[in-house]
């Protein structure tokens, strides 16, 4: 009596795997849109190649259409440009008029001495509030009575001293990065 009720149970389960399977199948023939990959790595939307050698479907998946070797490969807007001129190969460099080199250095100076400025102001409120290792202590960091939450308060000064670091090394960086544009 197990056996059967076993078997019944496992017959129970191929047949909603099949269900399952048969309206995916149904449908693969109905849709011509997806790609299969063979176990020959090669790829097909042919059903019926697809029933002789076993191929899976991809889902989701990006595939890339490679020429044979005897073919060249077709480059969009490889062709020759308004004029009659070929275009540029891709690994020459695009030169630039000097007087417009030049102001962009400019520009590119401007922005740097700038933002130089902001970093040096940034680093000199950030070493008033540091108060050489004591910066003055928050209401939060108070306790009824007199006392003062050490945690907080060492945590506080450690992110000071952490950002005056951090400044620091922006403005070194800063320096470094003006000195490769000319005045």
């Amino acid at each position: 009596m197990t056996q059967i009720v076993r078997f019944s149970g496992w017959m129970a389960a191929l047949a909603a795997v099949t269900a399952l399977t048969v309206p995916g199948m149904a449908q693969a023939q109905t849709d011509p849109q997806r790609v299969y990959r063979c176990p020959d790595n090669s790829y097909t939307n042919d059903l019926s190649e697809v029933r002789e050698k076993n191929c899976k479907l991809i889902d989701n998946a990006n595939v890339s259409i490679l020429s044979s070797p005897g073919m060249p490969p077709k480059v969009i807007g490889s062709g020759p440009r308004e004029g009659g001129s070929k275009a540029a190969p891709g690994n020459q460099a695009v030169r630039v008029a000097p007087a417009t080199q030049k102001e962009r250095d400019a520009e590119a100076r401007r922005i740097l001495e700038q933002e130089l400025q902001q970093q040096q102001a940034r680093l000199e409120q950030l070493l008033k509030e540091y108060n050489n290792g004591h910066p003055d202590y928050l209401p939060s960091e108070r306790i009824a009575g007199g006392g003062v939450k050490g945690g907080e308060y060492a945590q506080r000064v450690a992110e000071m001293r952490d950002q005056i670091a951090m400044t620091q090394a922006n403005i070194a960086a800063l320096q470094r990065e003006l000195q490769k544009y000319p005045q």
